[in-house]
């Protein structure tokens, strides 16, 4: 049967109760998904008393408030974590979210988002903005393949452009949610000063959100809709087409204010900004 004459049932499906990662393989990944959080904290905490910066304090427990997202995101897009995952830290769309998840979200989102914030601050034309998008969207690719190769969680279902069991779609969905991260937080950081830089726990939550609900939905219609699955390939592709555009547009503002800061410095205007 031909792509083009099978359909994609679009239907959500439970967690199966005999779903079991390997011993070895839900340890390792739980240590590997969530401990990096744990070994930011000397640096965030230097930051803070050393620097009297509290950005990263703020952003690394703006993380764990924008974890609450998982189960929306797994529901949709159709993710199981095994049954035996440490946890739950909590439950959303009847799915039990392991405990790795809460600092996983820490570490490769706020703090990938803090990474790209840095670079935009620091000044990005065009070129170097997308450079990054691609940089953190080839880390998330990197990171996620060994999870669902080895089990340790599993995207179901007749999902497009599959390789080793990880659908390459989250890769850009996230590299793009990421980034996002990083420009709303340049947006929003020179206006939050005193106490009320307290509200940057609530960017990566608010930027993550935003980008789903600008890139995700066909993505989501592909998964949950009864559909042609050329259909699918159709939507996933327009997800990616979305995700370009965001970028392309976060470019633009970004790029430009570099410009303006590189004209307020009297520096030559022909010399471009960082790349990368």
């Amino acid at each position: 049967m031909s792509i083009f004459s099978e359909i994609s049932p679009g239907v959500v499906l439970p967690v199966p109760e005999d779903y079991f990662a390997n011993d070895l393989v839900a340890m390792l990944f739980t240590i590997w998904g969530g401990g990096f959080a744990f070994v930011l904290i000397p640096w965030v905490l230097r930051s803070w008393i050393k620097d009297g910066d509290k950005t990263l304090m703020w952003m690394w427990l703006g993380g764990l408030i924008c974890s609450v997202i998982e189960p929306m995101l797994d529901h949709l897009g159709h993710l199981w974590y095994p049954t035996n995952l440490p946890g739950p830290a909590f439950i959303g769309f009847d799915l039990h979210i392991p405990y790795l998840i809460p600092p996983c979200y820490v570490a490769f989102i706020s703090m990938t988002g803090y990474w790209a914030y840095t670079k935009m601050r620091d000044g990005l034309d065009l070129k170097g903005l997308f450079m990054v998008w691609l940089i953190i969207a080839s880390t998330d690719l990197a990171l996620e393949i060994p999870g669902t190769a080895t089990g340790a969680y599993t995207y179901y279902g007749d999902v497009p452009f599959k390789i080793l069991g990880f659908p390459m779609a989250w890769s850009w969905l996230n590299g793009t949610s990421m980034l996002m991260v990083g420009f709303l937080l340049w947006l929003v950081k020179p206006h939050l000063k005193g106490n009320s830089s307290a509200f940057i726990m609530l960017v990566p939550v608010i930027a993550m959100g935003a980008s789903y609900g600008m890139t995700a939905w066909p993505y989501f219609m592909a998964l949950n809709w009864e559909m042609p699955v050329y259909m699918t390939y159709l939507l996933t592709v327009l997800s990616l087409l979305l995700c370009l555009l965001v970028v392309r547009f976060v470019g633009a503002v970004v790029s430009s204010q570099s410009d303006n800061t590189v004209e307020a410095l009297g520096v030559n205007t022909k010399k471009r900004p960082v790349t990368a």
